[in-house]
């Protein structure tokens, strides 16, 4: 029974690779120990290192969505984020258990990153084969670990993309009906948790069209199924024709150019690229450490529609219409696939010391691009340490607070009740200063009245200060010109990542 029931998990004869390069493979399984405490290592600087730092921006709205219980959390997700109240009901019940803080609201994300992380390696395992997949895995735990602590919904998204693309792997192998309703569920749930990454899905789709095209029936049924999934995320409707009517509040980056989009393509920066040079190399002077095929044609589509589908489509996107999305976390649909292609790539350099070698340059390049020593904190702003400095320091004397969400677009949107405390999200979570002005996102020449009205409240103050976290200068030249001409514009010594501090001091 045992020998029938590995058989079973075994993968199919379309995905088996020659003998040959299966034992230079097993070999790599020297590495399995390598792969464990570089692992480690990025486990504990990169997610338990940064797990309670300051919440950046966005997770400033999870904190502002989830805080009043249930019913708010399902209101709010609907009515400001345009998303589905999927990871917010989790991330309010996750604060019921462990309090309403950093902690708390990012456990959800570590534990479907950790789930993601073991569907890769399952997903590998079909691929290619144990050792490989070690390495697939490993490479994806690295690449991933920024929103394996991100108190939003990208972790959950890339969860269930991971399970529907297995589910459709098993079911492409057995034509089995709980595979094929995995599939379908898991499906749906990408689109649940965050709409723009459901594009990860066309990878499955593309694979399994091509692996089933001379198979009618199941051509059939795997077009039902594509059915089954959309017919499940009908209700969405309403909330993606709120995320389309408010694509300006996306756009909050210019056309990406070409170098970008290479940026996209290789996730793992430096080290990413080192595995590619290091592979291409070999394969071109095949020396003793050529590189070998690792797998079917079939298994190319899957991996390479996968690792490059997201960014393009988004990439094309943004240059050809005026929805820019073209960001990281929304092409990050695209990691599990790249990580594919990076852990291939890297098992089949036969080089047991250049293997390892690899492993630890990409460990070490995650931690210094994610980490501690890099950025100081999660998200490269620091609004707690920002925030208890600028109310250590300003005491009684005014605070000028420009609103970091893009929906404060003028004077009148700081007045709406519906956005007072959202738009000033960090400063309600980490402590408004005891005298505060608040400005929109954008200087807002139009609204002379409401300018008028913060000079004259600043025009007899010996100093005040100007917090925002973004590097246009507009407010502080109007203040210049507006307050006296005695007054000079100091910037906080210490750094918040983007976030700057401005204290000017008036002469007597």
């Amino acid at each position: 029974m045992e020998q029938i029931a590995e058989l079973s998990e075994a993968p199919p004869d379309s995905l088996q690779v020659p003998a040959e390069i299966s034992n230079v493979r097993d070999a790599a399984r020297s590495e399995l120990p390598w792969i464990l405490a570089a692992g480690a290592i990025v486990v504990v600087q990169l997610w338990f290192g940064l797990i309670a730092t300051s919440f950046w921006l966005d997770e400033t709205g999870t904190w502002w969505i989830v805080k009043d219980g249930a019913a708010e959390a399902v209101r709010r997700s609907l009515s400001w984020s345009g998303q589905s109240p999927l990871f917010y009901l989790i991330a309010w019940s996750s604060s019921r258990l462990f309090g309403l803080n950093e902690v708390a609201l990012r456990i959800p994300s570590v534990l479907a990153m950790s789930g993601a992380v073991y569907f890769v390696y399952r997903i590998a395992e079909r691929l290619y084969d144990r050792a490989s997949a070690a390495l697939a895995s490993f490479v994806f735990l690295c690449v991933g670990s920024y929103f394996a602590i991100d108190a939003r919904p990208y972790a959950l998204a890339i969860l269930c993309l991971t399970v529907s693309t297995w589910a459709l792997l098993r079911w492409l192998d057995s034509s089995r009906m709980m595979d094929g309703v995995l599939y379908v569920i898991a499906g749906a749930m990408v689109v649940y948790a965050h709409c723009v990454l459901s594009v990860g899905l066309g990878a499955g789709v593309v694979y399994a069209v091509v692996a089933v095209r001379k198979q009618p029936r199941r051509l059939v049924w795997m077009a039902l199924m594509m059915a089954a999934t959309d017919l499940l995320s009908l209700p969405l409707i309403s909330q993606l024709k709120t995320f389309y009517a408010t694509r300006s509040v996306h756009t909050f980056t210019g056309a990406p150019a070409f170098d970008d989009l290479l940026i996209g393509l290789i996730p793992a920066s430096l080290a990413g690229l080192l595995i590619l040079i290091v592979w291409l190399d070999a394969a071109y002077n095949r020396n003793t450490e050529s590189a070998r095929p690792l797998c079917s044609a079939q298994v190319v589509v899957l991996i390479g529609t996968w690792a490059l589908f997201s960014p393009v489509f988004l990439f094309l996107l943004s240059v050809c219409t005026d929805v820019r999305l073209f960001v990281d976390r929304y092409y990050s649909s695209a990691l599990p696939g790249q990580a594919l292609l990076l852990g291939g790539l890297l098992s089949s350099v036969q080089r047991s010391s250049l293997r390892k070698a690899l492993i630890v340059a990409v460990a070490a390049t995650a931690i210094l691009t994610q980490g501690r020593s890099a950025v100081g904190n999660h998200g490269k702003e620091d609004w707690r340490t920002a925030m208890a400095v600028v109310d250590k320091e300003a005491g009684s004397a005014p605070v000028l607070l420009v609103s970091p969400f893009a929906e404060a677009t003028d004077f009148k949107s700081l007045r709406d009740p519906k956005l007072r405390e959202i738009l000033f999200a960090p400063e309600a979570l980490y402590g408004e200063p005891v005298r505060s002005i608040r400005l929109p996102h954008v200087f807002a020449s139009r609204d002379t009245a409401d300018l008028e009205n913060v000079a004259g409240q600043l025009k007899n103050e010996r100093r005040f200060y100007l917090l925002t976290d973004k590097p246009d200068q507009s407010y502080e030249f109007w203040l210049l010109g507006k307050v006296d001409s005695g007054c000079r514009p100091e910037l906080a010594e210490r750094s918040f990542g983007y976030i700057r501090i401005a204290r000017f001091t008036c002469r007597d």
